[in-house]
């Protein structure tokens, strides 16, 4: 997959918040689009959809994801952070990646997370903003 084509496919990805305790229906998050959580989370500021799968441009078996997801989501809880399951899935519905919804993660850690599990992109918004396709490449920008 080129450089173009890879964007595009994060571009029209929909990242799922899974229906909890807190949401009563998964939520579609969509790149470019504002989402009003407020009614769910009222104290929000600002979000990141992050995953620990597949390490561009490795693909790892489902149990080696898993673990790393396990990681992750055990680093993000020894560090306060509240988060709700999520999962990317493709346009087509080809593929998917079980990922995090993390409350209140700014963009610079949420970099840095990104960065750790070796993932090109995630996704970040602040309150009323727009969604936004966050690359941690210089390549990507």
């Amino acid at each position: 997959m080129d450089k173009t084509e890879l964007v595009s496919a994060f571009l029209n990805t929909n990242y799922l918040i899974l229906k909890n305790d807190v949401f009563k229906d998964d939520i579609v998050l969509k790149i470019g689009e504002v989402v009003d959580l407020s009614s769910s989370l009222p104290n929000i500021r600002e979000w990141a959809f992050i995953t620990a799968w597949n390490p561009l441009p490795e693909i790892l078996s489902k149990e080696e994801n898993k673990k790393r997801n396990t990681t992750f989501l055990t680093e993000l809880r020894a560090n306060g952070f509240e988060s709700h399951l999520g999962r990317g899935i493709s346009e087509d519905g080809n593929w998917f990646e079980d990922s995090f919804f993390i409350e209140n993660l700014s963009k610079d850690k949420a970099l840095f997370y990104a960065k750790k599990f070796g993932q090109l992109a995630f996704v970040h918004c602040s309150t009323n903003q727009k969604a936004e396709l966050v690359f941690t490449k210089k390549a990507y920008l």
